[in-house]
Formats: C-alpha cells, sequence, structure tokens
C-alpha cells in the first residue's frame, strides 16, 4: 500500500472507543462522493502566518508550492531554505485555518482549537525544488509537500479535527511514509512558546502543530499511556526536531497493539 492508498476513499468519521491512555480512537465509513466543493475561503489568514514564521525564522528564501485546484479549502505550502545558521528547511501550511474544524460535541464550544496549521523541519540535504516546479516532480523529494496538504486538508474533508496528540496511521498496516523508511504514521505535537499558535488581528488563535513521523510502536504506545508519556519518551530520549527518516524508533520494545 503507497502513501495515500489507504485513504482515497471519502469517508465519515465514527467515533468508537477511548484507549487506555485516554485518547478517542477513530474510524471511518466510506461515504458517497459529494463532488467538487469551491472553497468558501482563499488563504484568509495566509499573509499572517508568513509573515509570523517569517518573523520566527528571519534571514530565508522563501517560495511557495500554491495549489492550483482546490478543493473545499485551498492549501498552500510554504518553503522556507535552510540559512547558515540553521541548517534546515521550515515548511509549514496556510489554507487549512480558512475553516474551523469539526470538533466533538463535548468541545464544540472551544474556540481555541477550533483552527490550525501544520509545519515540519527538514534537513538541508532534502531536494525540496524551485519556484514554480511541479508537485508532481520526480526530480524532487516533493512527497514530504503532498503528505502535509493531504494532512491539512484532512480534517475538513473527513469533518473530523486535529490537535496536540492526534496520531494518524498510514492505512492498518502502518505501511513505510517513504521507500527507506519504517516510519508508518505521523504524530501532532505543539510547542509551548512561539510556535504554540499565531494570534491573528481579528482575534482568532490559529494553533500550529509539528508533524512529526512516528514508528508504530511509537503510536501504540501513545494510545496506551497518552501523549503526556510519549512526549516525555521523546525528551528523555532526544527525538531530534529536524526530521529524519532512518532515527532510532523510540518505543521500539513496546509490542501491544491498540488501534
Amino acid at each position: 500500500m503507497g502513501l495515500f492508498e489507504g485513504l482515497k476513499k471519502k469517508f465519515a468519521p465514527k467515533h468508537t472507543n477511548v484507549s487506555s491512555g485516554g485518547s478517542r480512537i477513530y474510524r471511518y465509513e466510506e461515504q458517497e462522493d459529494t463532488g467538487w466543493r469551491p472553497p468558501q475561503e482563499y488563504g484568509k489568514y495566509a499573509e499572517e502566518i508568513s509573515d509570523y514564521m517569517a518573523q520566527l525564522f528571519p534571514d530565508r528564501e522563501e517560495f511557495v508550492y500554491h495549489e492550483i485546484i482546490s478543493d473545499l479549502v485551498h492549501i498552500d505550502v510554504y518553503i522556507r531554505r535552510p540559512n547558515d545558521e540553521q541548517k534546515f528547511y521550515v515548511v509549514y501550511t496556510t489554507g487549512m485555518s480558512d475553516l474551523p474544524m469539526t470538533l466533538p460535541k463535548d468541545l464544540k464550544d472551544r474556540d481555541d482549537i477550533k483552527y490550525a496549521e501544520l509545519y515540519m523541519f527538514l534537513p538541508e540535504d532534502w531536494r525540496l525544488g524551485e519556484p514554480g516546479q511541479s508537485v508532481s516532480s520526480e526530480e524532487t523529494d516533493i512527497w514530504i509537500v503532498n503528505y502535509i496538504k493531504f494532512l491539512a486538508r484532512f480534517p475538513h474533508e473527513y469533518k473530523t479535527w486535529l490537535a496536540y496528540g492526534h496520531t494518524l496511521p498510514n492505512g492498518p498496516d502502518y505501511e513505510p511514509l517513504c521507500e527507506g523508511t519504517k516510519l508508518g504514521g505521523v504524530v501532532l505535537s505543539q510547542g509551548d512558546g512561539p510556535l504554540e499558535c499565531v494570534v491573528t488581528k481579528d482575534g482568532t488563535r490559529v494553533n500550529l502543530y509539528m508533524v512529526i513521523p512516528a514508528y508504530e510502536e511509537e503510536i501504540q504506545y501513545k494510545l496506551k499511556y497518552g501523549m503526556g508519556a510519549l512526549d516525555d519518551v521523546f525528551r528523555e530520549k532526544k527525538l531530534p526536531v529536524v526530521l529524519n527518516l532512518q532515527r532510532e524508533n523510540l518505543c521500539a520494545d513496546f509490542k501491544e497493539k491498540l488501534d
């Protein structure tokens, strides 16, 4: 199964149960194709988010993979290149925050978690292309751009939500995200400093979630013990902030399967 093969069909979320670590476990049932839906907004907070990220990561060249045809929301992916002091790419989305996410009934009044954008740090040797290049180019490692776009559209496409501690396996068998790695899903983390959120001029809080590619055992550990426990493991074993597709599995000895 490839990167998106387990998620190509449109599904409706179905809340099934809660893991022993307190995580809500959602599964998705196939629903009828609703056809193309034009976005209601086009980058409502894009300029503010871009300015904010430029302040946090200054003195970098930037270009954007603009989405040409958008369904429901218009997701652009911004690339800020490495510089001499910080030798990594900053990759982030805009457009995910054009619409509020669909929260569970017990959280529907939580305006502080309705809006979000995603980001990642990638090593300087990643081939992230040039302005105007296609996101399907075989000359780049551009699958990561397509993947973060997929994640940013996910809560709107499936009428659900993403937040701190949420995990998404790459299909039921945790298929590798790409060739050359055994990372089979992602977990979303959130800082408590400048990278926690952007507060826009109209007072909207847009949460910033870091996309961390993860091993199946790390995701299962989180389901068992909660995100706080997984954060402790990440901190104690020094999870690299910049993506490393061959990094150590930090929960390699955890063998339970909970989802």
